[in-house]
C-alpha cells in the first residue's frame, strides 16, 4: 500500500489538536467520533431476475451492511441546534482540504463533521485504482448518511439543515448520496443541500437535493465536459448548478498547491477560490440558514 499522501500530512495535528487556531468566531475545539455507516439493500432489477431464470439462477438482494467510520467533529462557537456540513475526502484520504474547509465552515457558524473512509476500512490513498472498490462511491455515499444519522442523534445540531460536500473522489460520492431521496433500502432522510468539488461526474438519474458542482476548465483528472453533459441530461425539474472556472486544474481551490499526481496538474488558482468561496457562502445560506 502507498504511504499516506503528503498533503494528508499537513493535516494531521490541526485536526487532533485541541483548542484548534482558527478565524475569529471558528470552533474552539474538534472531537474524534465513530459512527457506522447507512446499511441498505438493493433488490435486483426486474430485468437481471428474468435473465437470471432463464439460467436457471435466483437472484438475491445484495446486502450492503453498516460497517464502522470515524470523523472529526469540529462544532462552532455559540448556542445551538446548529446546521451542519459533512466532509467527504478525496482518494488520498483525509487532507489539507478538510481542516481548511472545516475550519472556514466552522467559523461561518456551521457544525462540520470530515469523514474517515479510509482508515477504518485500512486504506491510505486510492488514487491509482488499487483497492478503490473497498471505498467505492456508492459505499461511501452510505457513509455520508451514516454521518448524517450520527450528526441528527446530537442535541446541538439540527437534524434538518444538513449538507455534504466532497472533493474529487468524495465529490464523486456526493453524487451518488444525492441521486435519490435516499440511497435503496437505506432508512434515513435526504441532505438539505450537496457540493461536489471537481467530481468525476457520471450519468445522473433525478436529482431531489440542491446541488453545487465547482470545477475548472483545465482539470484532466476528471472532465468539466461531461459534467456539462450529464447536467444538461437531467430530467427537469431540478435545482443543480454546474460552475466551470476557467484556467482551474485539480485542488484549485487549495491555496499554494502547485504539484503532478499520476501526470495529472493539481494548482491553486486564487481567483476560481475565491469564487468558489462566494459561491459556496451564497449556496449554504440560502439552503442551511434558515430553519424548514
Amino acid at each position: 500500500m502507498k504511504a499516506p499522501h503528503p498533503f494528508a500530512l499537513a493535516l494531521i495535528v490541526p485536526l487532533i489538536a485541541t483548542p484548534v487556531d482558527g478565524h475569529a468566531g471558528s470552533a474552539t475545539e474538534t472531537e474524534r467520533v465513530e459512527f457506522g455507516s447507512a446499511a441498505s439493500t438493493i433488490e435486483p432489477s426486474p430485468f437481471k431476475v428474468k435473465q437470471a431464470r432463464k439460467k436457471g439462477i435466483t437472484l438475491e438482494p445484495e446486502i450492503f451492511p453498516s460497517v464502522p467510520v470515524t470523523g472529526i467533529l469540529q462544532m462552532p462557537e455559540g448556542p445551538g441546534p446548529f446546521p451542519a456540513v459533512i466532509l467527504l475526502h478525496g482518494c488520498a484520504g483525509v487532507e489539507i482540504w478538510n481542516s481548511m474547509w472545516s475550519e472556514r465552515l466552522a467559523a461561518s457558524g456551521y457544525a462540520v463533521l470530515s469523514v474517515d473512509s479510509f482508515t477504518p476500512r485500512g486504506l491510505s490513498y486510492i488514487c491509482d485504482g488499487r483497492e478503490a472498490e473497498t471505498a467505492s462511491p456508492w459505499a461511501r455515499a452510505l457513509d455520508a448518511f451514516g454521518a448524517r444519522a450520527y450528526l441528527s442523534s446530537l442535541d446541538a445540531i439540527d437534524s434538518s439543515r444538513i449538507a455534504v460536500m466532497g472533493m474529487s473522489h468524495g465529490g464523486a460520492s456526493v453524487l451518488e448520496a444525492i441521486q435519490q431521496a435516499t440511497p435503496a433500502g437505506a432508512a434515513t432522510d435526504p441532505f438539505r443541500a450537496a457540493i461536489a468539488f471537481y467530481p468525476l461526474c457520471n450519468p445522473m438519474r433525478q436529482v431531489v437535493t440542491p446541488t453545487l458542482i465547482l470545477i475548472g476548465d483545465k482539470d484532466r483528472w476528471v472532465s468539466s465536459d461531461w459534467c456539462a453533459k450529464y447536467v444538461d441530461a437531467l430530467p427537469e425539474p431540478h435545482d443543480v448548478t454546474l460552475e466551470i472556472f476557467q484556467g482551474a486544474h485539480h485542488l484549485f481551490d487549495v491555496e499554494g498547491l502547485d504539484t503532478e499526481e499520476l501526470g495529472f496538474t493539481l494548482r491553486y488558482h486564487p481567483d476560481a477560490a475565491r469564487k468558489a468561496n462566494e459561491l459556496i457562502r451564497s449556496f449554504l445560506t440560502e439552503h442551511l440558514d434558515l430553519p424548514q
